[in-house]
């Protein structure tokens, strides 16, 4: 069942598609240091996982493609069980929320106003391979859209991002400006929707955050916000760094990756420009991440507690994996 969108969904293709590494040498050095990714161990990895996949009792459809596994392999360094878990967590996250995770459609009206009002940049990659993105938080207009829109259109965001191979090896820093934000900006965020959202952040989105750079967060925020950081992983905690001026933080970035009412090169217009035309380009194969399908049922209890601290995942058969190496 080859999908018109390049890839099948078949967890037992006829065939598997042969991975080229395209991008310029500085992501095959970063891959080999900080990922311990190179041709035989990228090989090998793929191959292992595909009959994982192949074989699992719960997966009923999913994406095979190396664009897609690397994507998991990468986030967990190569290590092929935790690789795996991150899949289950991630197809369990989608069928489990679909009204978060699901149909991310750019045409949506909501997802289309909120590029157009500036929320949300793509400033591109710094000297160290690193993706950069901007957040302009007092931009969301918390008068027309609530958490499950703003939530939705950060996973449209994370689901487009994460098929750029240079966010998968080199990762990505985050700029937010929290200047002239209001109360109701963190008060329409209930409990339920903090946990959902932070769950999908921290744990169940494969991503390498480095940082996360805030400015101006208002004191009044605080208490709404550390329940927020409850639900959020240890090591993505650690990776938030706060600033008490957006002068302070903006000296962390080139000009070259600032806009320009920050004093850097980048005009958002061109920019928002730029990354509408790259959605619409990508609408097909984002809208057919939909066709993949796990049971549930089989991981319900990963969102009915507060989870470990790993993360781990005791189903499916992941514990064929544990004592496999790929070194």
């Amino acid at each position: 069942m080859q999908s018109s969108k390049g890839f099948t969904v078949d967890k037992r293709p006829e065939s598997y598609d042969k991975y080229e590494f395209t991008l310029p040498e500085q992501y095959r050095k970063l891959a080999l240091e900080e990922l311990r990714e190179d041709d035989v161990i990228r090989e090998q990895s793929l191959a292992q996982m595909r009959e994982w996949i192949a074989k699992h009792p719960y997966i009923r459809k999913c994406r095979t493609d190396a664009s897609f596994l690397l994507r998991f392999l990468r986030f967990r360094k190569f290590s092929v069980p935790t690789a795996c878990e991150a899949l289950e967590r991630y197809l369990a996250m989608r069928e489990t929320f679909p009204d978060w995770f699901k149909n991310l459609d750019c045409n949506e009206p909501a997802m289309r106003e909120m590029i157009d009002d500036g929320v949300f940049a793509h400033m591109g990659q710094d000297d160290n391979g690193r993706m950069v993105i901007f957040f302009k938080f007092a931009r969301f207009n918390v008068e027309k859209f609530g958490p499950m829109q703003e939530g939705r259109f950060a996973a449209l965001l994370i689901e487009t991002l994460l098929e750029w191979e240079e966010l998968q090896i080199g990762g990505f820093r985050v700029l937010v400006d929290y200047t002239d934000s209001v109360l109701k900006h963190y008060g329409i965020w209930g409990v339920t929707d903090m946990k959902v959202f932070m769950e999908a952040i921290s744990r169940s989105y494969p991503m390498r955050i480095r940082e996360i750079h805030g400015a101006r967060f208002p004191k009044f925020a605080i208490p709404i916000v550390n329940v927020l950081l409850s639900f959020a992983s240890p090591k993505l905690k650690k990776r938030i760094i706060c600033h008490n001026t957006v002068k302070e933080m903006v000296k962390e970035f080139d000009d070259s990756l600032l806009l320009t009412e920050y004093g850097g090169k980048c005009d958002l217009e061109q920019l928002k420009k730029r990354f509408l035309k790259h959605l619409e380009s990508r609408r097909d194969v984002i809208l057919a991440l939909d066709e993949m399908s796990i049971d549930k049922e089989s991981y319900s209890s990963l969102w009915n507690q507060t989870g470990s601290q790993n993360g781990e995942i005791e189903c499916g058969v992941t514990g064929s994996f544990r004592k496999l190496t790929v070194d």
